[in-house]
C-alpha cells in the first residue's frame, strides 16, 4: 500500500479496523512514523512491496536472467514481433 492508498475514502478506515486501531492512530502513524516504521523493517531484513509483485529467490531469479539471456540471443526484434510462435 503507498502513501496514496491511505488518501483514498475509506481506505484508513478499513486498516484502523483491521488493525484494531482508531483512523487518528492510523493518521498519526503516517504523518509522523510511517519512515521511522519502514526503516525498522528494513534493518530487520524485510522488503515492503506491492501486493501483486510475485517474489522469487536470487537462484531462480538468476535462472530466469539466463534463460531470457538465451531466447533472446537466438532470435530478432522483429521475429518477435512479426512471426508466430512455434
Amino acid at each position: 500500500m503507498t502513501m496514496r492508498a491511505l488518501a483514498e475514502p475509506g481506505r484508513a478506515a478499513g486498516v484502523a479496523a483491521a488493525m484494531g486501531l482508531s483512523e487518528a492512530t492510523i493518521s498519526r502513524i503516517k504523518n509522523e512514523r510511517l519512515e521511522e516504521v519502514l526503516t525498522f523493517l528494513a534493518h530487520l531484513g524485510f522488503k515492503t512491496v506491492p501486493a501483486e509483485f510475485q517474489c522469487v529467490d536470487e537462484r531462480t531469479f538468476a535462472a530466469f536472467q539466463i534463460l531470457w539471456e538465451k531466447a533472446m540471443s537466438q532470435t530478432s526484434a522483429a521475429k518477435l514481433i512479426f512471426e508466430e510462435a512455434d
